[in-house]
């Protein structure tokens, strides 16, 4: 059976809060197809400090959750092992039906503190605010006019966003 192990790190950059990174470009894991299952393994990878991964039950912050679930019978369940310090799941692509993208979240707890897996929307955000028949396009109050707010979003480039993704080809 193939294993294909990911590190996984904290993050700490100045001005921006902590988070975990997968160890591969752009988050993204790409499998191609093969007769049997191969296991994706991620791996914690801590220094000096006690951390290990959430349970997998964990309301707030799962060890793992799928963002954007996949089909059933494509992936296992995932498990924890090594003691909080892995998750593996079982990918069973051997059919073209299970090609697909499906992005995840990890979380774990490092010194006490929870953290997790960055994610940005693929998706292009809204281009125009969503706007009421009844409501004026400028509200004027006396010589002032206030237009509607920018989006909060700029430069979106889905290729650049690195969120934690599996594509089975």
């Amino acid at each position: 059976m193939v294993i294909h192990t990911l590190p996984v790190k904290l993050v700490v950059r100045r001005g921006q809060p902590p988070y975990l990174a997968v160890g591969i470009p752009k988050s993204a894991i790409r499998l191609g197809r093969k007769p049997r299952p191969q296991t994706i393994r991620w791996q914690l990878q801590h220094h000096g400090v006690p951390g290990r991964f959430n349970a997998l039950d964990d309301a707030i912050s799962p060890g793992f959750l799928w963002i954007s679930p996949p089909f059933p019978g494509i992936f296992g369940p995932p498990r924890i092992g090594d003691r909080g310090q892995s998750i593996t799941l079982l990918d069973d692509h051997n059919l073209e039906e299970k090609i697909g993208t499906w992005y995840y979240r990890l979380s774990a707890t490092i010194g006490g503190v929870v953290y997790r897996t960055r994610f940005e929307s693929p998706y292009p955000p809204r281009v125009g605010p969503l706007r009421s028949s009844r409501m004026p396009a400028a509200t004027h109050s006396g010589s002032t006019a206030v237009s509607p707010l920018p989006p909060l979003i700029f430069g979106f480039d889905p290729r650049t966003a690195g969120n934690p993704t599996i594509k089975n080809r």
